[in-house]
């Protein structure tokens, strides 16, 4: 691997670069967070898509996050739908309207109770959280795979948009059948492109 850390398998990824992530003092995690934020700013001029899918931060876990980002497409017009989990495999998808739909759950996730549901077909982008990804626009979540679920039922021209506070390693090297490749994946570095 690119930083010489011996990794076995998923798992393996997730515990070392969760941790890692994890290790970021606060004023790391703020500054990386700013210039990802510049980034993103900069692909979604040039990107369009009126009904935008996110993530609510896991803020035990250093997540990326995804506030700013929401308020600034919000400003910008768009429709913001976010997910709460109702089963061990399904995510149900609502737009969000006002925090007051949010409630946490046990996982220490940012949940909507209520709103409009919106349909993966429905979507344009979906920006998706992860540990850890490589050039090929693979990545390593949190091994439930409900991203995977989900973006197999959105539209083809949904585009598939990867945050990470980290650079990409070279390779992963276990990717499964079931796994959906990003199409591109924002970082504190700039914007990585895995469309051919």
């Amino acid at each position: 691997m690119s930083d010489g850390t011996p990794v076995i398998d998923k798992k393996k990824y997730r515990t070392v670069y969760l941790r890692k992530r994890k290790m970021l003092s606060s004023k790391e995690f703020d500054a990386k967070n700013a210039r990802l934020l510049y980034h993103f700013h900069d692909f979604f001029e040039n990107h369009d898509g009126s009904v935008i899918h996110s993530f609510l931060s896991i803020t035990k876990n250093k997540e990326v996050n995804t506030w700013p980002m929401i308020e600034w497409l919000r400003n910008k017009g768009k429709q913001i739908a976010i997910s709460r989990c109702i089963s061990d495999n399904e995510l149900i998808h609502y737009l969000f309207n006002d925090y007051a739909q949010l409630k946490e759950s046990k996982y220490g996730i940012p949940e909507p109770q209520y709103g409009t549901e919106v349909l993966p077909e429905a979507l344009n982008v979906v920006l998706i959280p992860l540990i850890v990804f490589d050039r090929k626009g693979q990545r390593v979540g949190y091994g439930a795979g409900y991203y995977d679920r989900f973006l197999a039922k959105c539209t083809a021209n949904c585009i598939k948009v990867g945050l990470s506070l980290s650079p990409p390693l070279d390779e992963i090297p276990f990717t499964e059948p079931h796994d959906f490749p990003m199409d591109y994946c924002i970082t504190p570095l700039g914007v990585y492109s895995f469309k051919s």
